[in-house]
């Protein structure tokens, strides 16, 4: 709220909020259309309402963390609409991040910079987009940049309380805290002077904001686990499968290690000159600047992560892209100043520099804006069939009993306790049988949800896709068929299944 304040006090940052003037009137364009939340979104959305009823309603997965949760569960128990006012949490945290990205600009390298870099961000289609995504990739950006501004500006507890809360959005924004040991260790070795006082703070603050979700690991979580190390860090080791996704991988070397360089070029043509800045970040000895140190170390631990990982997203793009923006807007005012530098005897040469970087930038920006504005096509004008028929069919049919789930997005629209079983289909259907016999066993559920495109198989694993479709033969046999729809242009069946043994004939 401070940031905001200077921000609104301060006369000189008016272009800054021109950016966020427009920004603003975006979204709302984008609120007035129809949300229809997607897998992830609905998992937040769901286990907000686990959260806030204590079980009862919702579903809950552990390897989820539970930053943006503990917010659209606050939505939820307000009795606000939770997708609706959830997402404005995100717009305000994507707004709180353009901010965080012209302050930071603006206290690494110049005034200028910070407006250029904040436009970038705030145009690049990957931000524009999912920052009205109930995701937490925008919300744990904001935390993330908190973390570099509070440290370059030496508020080091406040740094590490970010960095923790970065990491409780989204766990691998614990790297934020690699990138500060970086910055400060280097130096101190190459200058065999050591200063460790700003590391140890962070790190004291972080592992102190970090604590309570600890404990209530080890308590929530000891009685199902072998030993305490296993229930404190549970989350962390149940979500560490999530870096092989097979469903998002890509086995192709060269695509594989070139997959962000290529996403981050489609945001912006513009970012190329974030290969200037490498070499100027040498040239000009920026890494003698702890900030810009600090800034290079960031994208650098990042960037190396996601790329070293199997799991490919492009929207993992967005938890580094920052660092992108202000160093392309430090590259081009450099190659702006150096091409106006050109000798008066090379005139026609100072003029096609001059010509060629305006042109870039305003191609870039072009090009952005384009597809900007070609997202609002993605969103219904209106509540799709998809909506009312098949995610509100649990409530019209008057199921009010636990549910068994192959897809989380049912979740978002009733408040039945949902069992999700779609996790143990990366360990083979198989284990959704077993699942489903023990449930059936223990008579705790009234219904099950069974979509066979919403559990993953490898491609070409035949004995999976047999599995699966013995599966469905078993449902079929065993429980009350009440539901049954295909949607999303005929690529997916769902299926509705009562449990007659439990809750008698309806």
């Amino acid at each position: 709220m401070r940031l905001l304040q200077k921000t609104l006090q301060d006369k000189q940052l008016q272009p800054l909020l021109l950016i966020l003037a427009v920004f603003a009137a975006a979204k709302v364009a984008f609120l007035l259309r129809y949300h229809l939340p997607i897998w992830d979104e609905a998992v937040y959305l769901g286990m907000g309402k686990y959260i806030y009823s204590l079980g009862s309603s919702g579903l809950w997965e552990m390897l989820r963390p539970p930053g943006l949760p503990l917010i659209t569960g606050l939505v939820w128990k307000l009795q606000l609409p939770q997708m609706l006012f959830s997402e404005i949490v995100t717009v305000a945290f994507g707004a709180g991040s353009i901010i965080l990205c012209y302050l930071t600009g603006k206290r690494l390298f110049n005034r200028n910079v910070a407006f250029l870099a904040s436009a970038l961000l705030a145009a690049s289609p990957l931000f524009f987009l999912y920052s009205s995504y109930i995701l937490t990739e925008v919300p744990s950006l904001f935390f993330v940049l908190a973390t570099i501004y509070f440290f370059v500006n030496k508020r080091y507890y406040l740094s590490g309380a970010a960095a923790a809360l970065a990491m409780l959005f989204k766990f691998p924004n614990g790297l934020v805290l690699a990138a500060i040991a970086a910055a400060v260790i280097i130096p101190g070795l190459i200058s065999k002077k050591s200063q460790l006082w700003p590391l140890i703070k962070t790190s004291t603050a972080f592992f102190m904001v970090t604590l309570p979700f600890l404990v209530f690991n080890y308590v929530f979580y000891r009685p199902f686990t072998s030993n305490p190390y296993d229930a404190i860090f549970r989350p962390f080791i149940l979500g560490a499968w999530h870096q092989s996704n097979p469903a998002k991988a890509i086995t192709e070397p060269l695509l594989n290690y070139s997959f962000y360089a290529i996403e981050a070029f489609k945001q912006h043509f513009v970012f190329v000159l974030a290969i200037a800045a490498a070499f100027l970040f040498w040239k000009r000895k920026w890494f003698s600047d702890s900030g810009k140190l600090l800034l290079a170390s960031y994208f650098a631990i990042y960037a190396a992560y996601f790329t070293y990982i199997q799991n490919k997203d492009e929207r993992f793009l967005i938890l580094f892209l920052p660092a992108i923006c202000i160093f392309a807007a430090a590259a081009f005012f450099e190659l702006l100043k150096l091409s106006r530098s050109i000798s008066t005897k090379l005139k026609p040469a100072r003029s096609f520099a001059l010509v060629a970087m305006i042109a870039l930038l305003l191609l870039s920006f072009a090009v952005a804006a384009y597809k900007d504005y070609h997202f609002y096509s993605w969103r219904p004008s209106s509540e799709p069939a998809v909506a009312s028929e098949l995610y509100k069919s649990v409530s019209a049919l008057g199921i009010r009993g636990a549910v068994l789930t192959s897809e989380p997005v049912f979740a978002a629209y009733s408040n039945n306790r949902f069992f999700p079983y779609y996790f143990t289909s990366f360990q083979g259907i198989p284990q959704e049988l077993k699942a489903l016999n023990e449930w059936e066993q223990n008579k705790a559920f009234e219904a099950v949800i069974f979509s066979s495109e919403t559990l993953f198989c490898p491609a070409g694993d035949f004995e999976c896709e047999t599995a699966k479709a013995n599966m469905h033969s078993y449902l079929q046999s065993s429980f009350r068929q009440v539901f049954n729809g295909t949607y999303y242009d005929g690529q997916l069946s769902y299926y509705v299944f009562v449990n007659e043994s439990l809750y008698g004939s309806k």
